[in-house]
């Protein structure tokens, strides 16, 4: 963080690679957020201060261009937005660790053309106490206004006392949701009458249309979170309940070399007559 201020004050908040170096976040000056990403540094520091930790969890790195889609997102959407900068720069301790890397898929179009981009990928905000143990996790993207209830939340949680902890996520869980359901807007309704061409259409409708889908969807993903807080099934390993979240949650279990992608080919039988 010393390092961070000392670039700062010579440089200013222009884009630059040694300042996202300094920050280990790709176009750190839109943010200007410090992260770790060394586990136990980000575990002493937040005992120092007693606050504590949010730590994503993330297919690729958070430095280069080409991680997930979601903290791609992040990046782009929420961690600039200023209530939410100013939360994680003040309350929270923030640490971010690969899960592996994310599939690639490269578009050859000839004479030297070529596009690169993910192919599928999810991430997490996984919150831990000032000693490292989970106490929640924010699955996936929401909206600016969600996500910073959750993380107001989320920041209770982590100093609460750990006998209160099941009791806290109980409670949450059985509030009304945050933000209503929302339905799928016209666009995406229509992009999938067209299932092939929906794929590609997403990414688009995502970046000129709301969140709300992903964020009705994802909270319900957190209620099975404060489930499994709830009955205490949650454990102080941190690692055991990332791999839960990928496996159950996001469907893309840590083991299988494909993350659940290598599904049989629709046209194999037609091919095999």
């Amino acid at each position: 963080m010393d390092e961070l201020r000392s670039y700062l004050a010579r440089h200013g908040t222009s884009a630059s690679p040694a300042l996202d170096a300094i920050c280990s976040q790709r176009d750190a000056h839109t943010a200007l957020l410090y992260w770790f990403t060394d586990l136990p540094a980000a575990i002493a520091e937040a005992r120092r201060t007693q606050r504590p930790i949010l730590s994503l969890r993330l297919l690729g790195r958070l430095d280069e261009e080409l991680s997930c889609a979601n903290s791609r997102f992040f990046r782009k959407l929420l961690y600039p937005e200023p209530r939410i900068n100013r939360m994680l720069r003040e309350r929270f301790v923030l640490h971010w660790e690969s899960v592996r890397p994310v599939p690639r898929v490269t578009i050859d179009f000839g004479n030297g053309k070529k596009l690169e981009r993910t192919l599928t990928g999810n991430s997490a905000h996984v919150v831990l106490d000032p000693y490292g143990r989970p106490v929640d996790a924010l699955p996936g993207l929401f909206s600016a206004e969600v996500f910073l209830q959750l993380l107001t939340r989320a920041h209770a949680y982590g100093l609460a006392d750990r006998g209160k902890l099941a009791r806290l996520h109980a409670d949450a869980r059985d509030r009304p949701p945050l933000a209503p359901r929302a339905r799928v807007s016209r666009s995406v309704e229509a992009s999938l009458l067209a299932p092939t061409k929906h794929m590609v259409e997403l990414p688009v409708l995502r970046a000129v249309s709301p969140l709300d889908q992903d964020t009705a969807g994802n909270l319900g993903l957190h209620d099975r979170i404060h489930e499994v807080f709830a009955a205490r099934r949650v454990g102080p390993n941190i690692e055991a309940f990332v791999a839960w979240i990928y496996r159950e949650l996001f469907l893309m279990p840590p083991e299988d070399p494909a993350l659940g992608l290598d599904v049989p080919d629709p046209f194999s039988a037609v091919a095999a007559g």
